[in-house]
């Protein structure tokens, strides 16, 4: 059970706040390897140690003041939930890509063409929405995720908030930033 006071929206992310991911991307990926009989061992296991990892970090950083959003990264892809965080809350956000945590040998399955059809139904929701980046970029961050981990627009200088967000391996990828017309999210 969770006070209502500490549940906190994809709608409440505020420009300046910071964004933090708490699972790596690539999932969808991987599953897709899977499927064509291409996925290595420890590719696998690796994968099911993310997905049956638990977002109980959720209920903590309900009760931080800091955080101001928060969402779930699953089948619509890290852009696709930033998008209707951007949407909800009237902002924009830039994503550095070189940040975004990554499942290892994302690029070896990516080669082998193992992209998910919903990677493609996502981008063709949601891509007009999006500045432009490579195929490489919209292979990863529209993939879609089982399981993935929280999306969190929080006040970089809580320190509270910023101790928690390293003990539990949570990385930077990004900023929100003042709503900008059509194309609501940069990857730089």
């Amino acid at each position: 059970l969770a006070n209502k006071n500490d549940i906190r929206q994809n709608s409440t992310a505020r420009v300046g706040d910071k964004l933090f991911l708490s699972k790596p991307l690539g999932i969808g990926i991987l599953s897709t390897a899977a499927k064509k009989n291409v996925l290595e061992q420890e590719d696998y296991l690796n994968s099911v140690s993310w997905m049956t990892k638990i977002n109980s970090a959720g209920y903590e950083l309900g009760k931080m003041t800091s955080v101001h959003a928060m969402t779930d990264v699953t089948g619509f892809g890290l852009l696709g939930h930033l998008l209707e965080m951007c949407e909800g809350s009237k902002v924009s956000a830039e994503i550095s890509f070189d940040a975004v945590p990554l499942l290892d040998n994302l690029n070896t399955y990516i080669s082998k063409n193992c992209i998910p059809g919903g990677t493609y139904r996502n981008w063709k929701s949601y891509g007009s929405r999006i500045d432009e980046i490579t195929e490489l970029q919209k292979f990863i961050l529209a993939d879609p995720q089982t399981s993935g981990g929280l999306l969190v627009a929080a006040d970089p200088l809580d320190k509270e908030f910023k101790s928690f967000a390293d003990s539990h391996g949570f990385r930077e990828i990004g900023s929100i930033t003042k709503g900008q017309g059509e194309k609501l999210i940069k990857v730089i």
